[in-house]
């Protein structure tokens, strides 16, 4: 499902989810010979604090964690009168067995979900996409 939200709405439902269930992010950034990934688990370390865009209010921090270290800081940053496309939609897999011809199914896992920012930032949060939805 997709939604438009301000920055305001955006760090509060991220602050919101990430106060209940583990979230892990993907982040994509394109270069001009290929791109550049950061991945890892992130917390929600400053959201807007009010729904009025002021200077220094503007702005998410997230903190990424690889591999138990403490990582870097993430900014997202949010223009005024504009809003954050968000899509919000069940983890899917393919299942192999051995031995067996199939024709590739893809299955819907029900117990994790993907929160995607454009298509450059995708947050994998282990809940259903209900849960994650009642957040907003």
């Amino acid at each position: 499902m997709k939604y438009e939200l301000t920055i305001y709405e955006l760090g509060k439902l991220l602050k919101n989810i990430d106060s209940k269930y583990n979230i892990s992010l993907l982040s994509k950034i394109k270069l001009s010979g290929g791109w550049m990934t950061m991945t890892g688990e992130i917390s929600v370390i400053d959201v807007p604090t009010e729904a009025i865009l002021l200077k220094g209010n503007n702005i998410i921090t997230l903190k990424l964690k690889n591999n138990n270290e403490n990582g870097s800081e993430i900014k997202i940053t949010g223009l005024k009168d504009s809003k954050f496309v968000i899509d919000i939609s069940a983890t899917k897999y393919k299942e192999i067995k051995p031995g067996m011809l199939n024709l590739d199914v893809i299955k819907v896992n029900n117990n994790q979900c993907k929160l995607r920012i454009d298509e450059d930032m995708i947050f994998t949060i282990d809940t259903s996409v209900d849960k994650v939805i009642k957040c907003l």
